[in-house]
């Protein structure tokens, strides 16, 4: 079956190509529903198997979860996870995020903060080559006062690889002192890669605090000069920075055992 997924919060121009992707889903299903009760902390960690993956949250006042997503170079062709969580007063969603490869992967994390005080973070990582494309939708809708989001990305891209992220902050009316931040480091190592980024903070509430920035590019020739003095070669040493963005979103997790795992595929 096609349909079109990765749709923003807000209407864009037709002629980006941004406003969602029509893609034919897996047909297998793994759906994940997971209720954590007040003051209750989990850690799940979910590898991707080609399936179209499926997490409804729902925590309760100072709940805590972290997410873990894993794609491997060797999965299946397509990957498409579709994420939703709801987050009431102190509660706590940290949603991480690992690309290794793949040919085709489509993430939606669309995260509701409807209590007072609640939390969403989002550490994204990713390494493409070749054609391999990475499409992302990560939301944090704010309705609770007080209520914090950060969506971080750090990504390398080689040969034709391409990547778009949508990263949405969406202040609504009753969340005052909300804050919101977007930050993004992208690593570029061919001219054929193509990468799109599309920030938004849209705003219905006067009292808040959103921020973006982002660091796109080359790698850093004086880095490179660095490197190689002290004998590594430049093939290397750029895969060597092409590394450090996941090991960026690897070091956040907070469990060593899925650390060490990782690190080993």
């Amino acid at each position: 079956m096609e349909k079109i997924i990765n749709k923003p919060i807000a209407e864009t121009f037709g002629w980006l190509h941004v406003g969602g992707k029509k893609v034919l889903l897996p047909e297998e299903t793994d759906d994940r529903k997971i209720s954590l009760s007040e003051g209750e902390k989990r850690t799940v960690a979910i590898e991707d198997n080609g399936a179209l993956l499926s997490v409804e949250a729902e925590l309760e006042k100072d709940a805590v979860l972290n997410l873990i997503l894993v794609r491997r170079a060797d999965a299946a062709e397509r990957s498409v996870a579709d994420v939703r969580v709801k987050c009431r007063e102190n509660s706590a969603f940290h949603w991480y995020r690992l690309v290794f490869g793949g040919r085709e992967s489509y993430d939606n994390c669309s995260v509701l903060l409807e209590g007072k005080g609640s939390v969403f973070t989002a550490d994204i990582g990713y390494r493409l080559q070749g054609t391999e494309k990475y499409d992302v939708n990560c939301e944090a809708i704010h309705l609770g006062k007080r209520s914090e989001s950060r969506i971080r990305s750090f990504g390398a891209l080689s040969d034709e690889a391409g990547k778009l992220l949508r990263g949405t902050i969406d202040f609504r009316k009753g969340c005052s002192g909300a804050v919101g931040n977007e930050a993004e480091d992208v690593l570029l190592l061919d001219d054929t890669v193509r990468n799109q980024s599309v920030p938004v903070i849209l705003c219905s509430e006067e009292d808040v605090v959103g921020n973006h920035g982002a660091t796109i590019g080359r790698p850093d020739e004086k880095i490179l000069y660095y490197v190689a003095s002290r004998g590594i070669d430049e093939e290397a040493a750029i895969e060597l920075l092409a590394q450090s963005k996941l090991d960026a979103v690897i070091s956040q997790i907070p469990d060593e055992e899925i650390k060490r795992r990782i690190k080993e595929a």
